[in-house]
Formats: C-alpha cells, sequence, structure tokens
C-alpha cells in the first residue's frame, strides 16, 4: 500500500477508494419538508459482499448513480442531507478517520492454526493491555455486526462456564472484517489515528492456490500475520495423534506458497523481485513446545510492558524460532521466506496460554492465559512506525 497516495483501499471490501470521493447513505428522519421519507430496504451491495440480508438506509443516488463526495451528500428522493461516508463499492459505512495512512492487516493461516481463537483473544488484548502499554486507544469500529461481534462472542463463549473453543470458520460466506481504530491521546481530540482490518478466512482458502487467488483483500494489505500450526511440520506429528489432534494435508510450505503465488500475481512481480509487505509469521500454540525452549528465553516470557517495540528482542525470539522449525523438518519454509520476502520475522505465540482439551474442543481448567500474541501485529505496526521502536 502507498501510504501517502490519494487512494486507499476500503478496510471491509479492500476495494480502492479516492480518499475525496466517498458515497453516503439516506440519514433515518432526516428528510427534507414536504418531502415523503426513504425507508430501509435490503441492500443489494452488502448482500453481495456479506450475505447480508438486513434492511439499511439507500444509497444517496442522483440520475441513477451514486454520489460521490468529500463531506455530504442530499438525497435526490427525499431531499435529505448526509454526512454518513460509505464505500461505494460495498456500502458499509467508513471510519470518520479513514484516510490513506490506514492499514490493512490480513491474518491468514490454515485449518486448526487457532485463526479464529487467536482474533478473539487478540481483539481483547489490543483493547487493554496494548493500549495501557503505548498509552493509546484501540476500539473496533461497527463492534454490533460481521466479525468484531462474532470475536466478542467467542470470547465470552470462552470464558463462560462450558469455556467452549469457537467452531472452525465455515469455508464461503464472506462476513464482513474487523476493523479498529488506533489512536494517541484522548479518543475524541486524537493527535495521530490509523485503521487496521483483520479478515478472518476459512482455512479451506489457502489449501490450494486457486482459492487463494479469490482472496483479493491480500493484495491490499499493509502487512500479513500468516499463523502455522506446529503440529503441521513433519517432526510433530506423532506428538499430535498422540494428542488426538487432527492433522490437515495442507503443509505449513503448501500454504506459504500459495499464500506468496497470490502476493506475486498481485502485483506483477518477477521472481527476481522480493514481495515488500511486511509478513510476520506466527508459530501459534507455542507453549506446547516449551520443553525445547530453555528457561528465561524471551520467547517464554510475558510481552514487555515497556512503551516501546524492542527490535533485538524480536530478533532473539525469530532466531530461536527459526531453529525450531528446522528442527521440526520446515527448513523449506525458512528458504521460502527467505527468497520470496524482503522483510519477515518469525514468532510464536499462544491464544489461550495453556494446552486445551483438543478432543472435547474446552478451554484448559487454568483458564486463558494470552502469551505474546500482540507482539506479530506490533512488530508490523512498527514498520510503518505506528509504534515506537528500539534497536
Amino acid at each position: 500500500m502507498a501510504i501517502f497516495s490519494s487512494k486507499a483501499p476500503c478496510p471491509y471490501c479492500y476495494a480502492p477508494i479516492e480518499i475525496a470521493k466517498v458515497a453516503f447513505r439516506c440519514r433515518e428522519g432526516g428528510h427534507a419538508a414536504g418531502k415523503s421519507p426513504c425507508k430501509p430496504k435490503p441492500d443489494e451491495a452488502r448482500k453481495t459482499h456479506f450475505n447480508d440480508d438486513s434492511a439499511y438506509m439507500p444509497a444517496i443516488r442522483a440520475q441513477g448513480s451514486l454520489v460521490l463526495a468529500k463531506s455530504s451528500a442530499t438525497c435526490s428522493d427525499c431531499g435529505g442531507t448526509s454526512t454518513i461516508r460509505i464505500c461505494p463499492r460495498c456500502h458499509v459505512p467508513l471510519p470518520g478517520d479513514f484516510n490513506a495512512d490506514s492499514l490493512l492487516v490480513g491474518l491468514v493461516g490454515v485449518r486448526r492454526s487457532g485463526k479464529t481463537v487467536m482474533l478473539s483473544v487478540l481483539q481483547s488484548e489490543l483493547e487493554t493491555s496494548v493500549a495501557r502499554r503505548f498509552d493509546v486507544w484501540v476500539k473496533p469500529f461497527g463492534a454490533k455486526s460481521g466479525l468484531a461481534k462474532e470475536l466478542s462472542d467467542n470470547r465470552r463463549r470462552m470464558t463462560g462456564a462450558n469455556e467452549e473453543l469457537p467452531e472452525q470458520t465455515s469455508e464461503g460466506g464472506r462476513k464482513e472484517p474487523a476493523v479498529f481504530q488506533w489512536g494517541e491521546g484522548d479518543s475524541t481530540r486524537s493527535r495521530r489515528t490509523t485503521l487496521f482490518s483483520f479478515y478472518d478466512n476459512a482455512g479451506e482458502d489457502f489449501a490450494t492456490v486457486d482459492k487463494a487467488l479469490s482472496l483479493e483483500y491480500l493484495s491490499a494489505t499493509s502487512g500479513i500475520v500468516l499463523l502455522l500450526d506446529p503440529f503441521g511440520f513433519p517432526g510433530n506429528q506423532d506428538s499430535a495423534r498422540a494428542k488426538g489432534i487432527t492433522i490437515e494435508a495442507t503443509s505449513p510450505e503448501d500454504v506459504l506458497d500459495s499464500l506468496t503465488y497470490v502476493l506475486r500475481t498481485a502485483r506483477g512481480l518477477k521472481q527476481r523481485k522480493k514481495i515488500s509487505q511486511p509478513i510476520a509469521v506466527v508459530i501459534s500454540k507455542i507453549d506446547a513446545f516449551f520443553d525445547q525452549i530453555p528457561e528465561g528465553h524471551p520467547l517464554r516470557q510475558p510481552s514487555s510492558q515497556r512503551r516501546v517495540f524492542s527490535a533485538s528482542e524480536a530478533q532473539t525470539v525469530h532466531d530461536h524460532v527459526g531453529a525450531l522449525i528446522e528442527s521440526w523438518g520446515g527448513d523449506g519454509l525458512i528458504r521460502m521466506l527467505e527468497s520470496n520476502y524482503s522483510t519477515y520475522r518469525l514468532f510464536g505465540a499462544s491464544a489461550l496460554g495453556a494446552e486445551p482439551d483438543y478432543v472435547a474442543g474446552r478451554v484448559n481448567s487454568r483458564g486463558i492465559l494470552p502469551h505474546r500474541v500482540s507482539e506479530p501485529l506490533l512488530w508490523v505496526l512498527s514498520q510503518y512506525k505506528i509504534v515506537p521502536t528500539e534497536d
């Protein structure tokens, strides 16, 4: 993404939008005197993009086309003026601070890599510990619908009486992504804000190159967090079977290969050029392998509470995770990253902090103890100087 471009991808459908030209939605109760008010009805754009049949006030139109303007528009049907900005393509309301600096971060992975659990826990971490650590405010935009609502529901389910893990993300049927606002200073008078957007793909979408190609949001991302299941590496599969874990046919190298192909195709990159998007490669469920990591190692320590992101600590973690991956038979994955990406880091994280009952789908009796789940995202944000960094 070109940070200083006059265009930015919509944080919901990822279509490029000219910042000075957005669409509007008619405002309920805002009709002009003597005019009949517009009424909510299903929006075909929302139905197409997010399978949403709910009724909405109509998109403002003039002479058969969407009105495109910068700050407001007048409805030709009811005469009302609206400042409710929406994406011209998918018709989702745009945050007030949507601009060309808004970041889109793609979280991708295969089935059983823990994407949904990781996102559900990460959302809570962003709003609490990360916000306190960097003296910022982080809040979801439009949290009553789409993925943001689902993530909140997941957290309640995991911490409820039954401590149930979320079900696998279903294939197809795109959900409205979860969009977060990150700001410095008071949330009503912020000195600087940015947006980032997460989309929870079904793991099957990355099982083959053909399916991965259908996910256009990847080409619009500013950075990517790639979540890999450690039990998918050859050296860990006997352990997985002993724990009752189902092993997916798609290997970590397969999913990285599909992702790499999509990114190269989207940008027309030749093989000799490396992909510039920062990619954080995360080994999930890392707590299951603490017996292979020395006590006192940074990877076993909780996330720092200092108001800087430590590049040297991230490098130490990167080196150790790389050694683990190679010992598990994943040296091909390391070579693929080295050959195709100019900026990447390896991370280890655990959304739950203790192994669950994989067969029953239950959280460990110790409860949810997130371990370093925010570090990969913070590294991506540090690449754009959203968070301060020290060497």
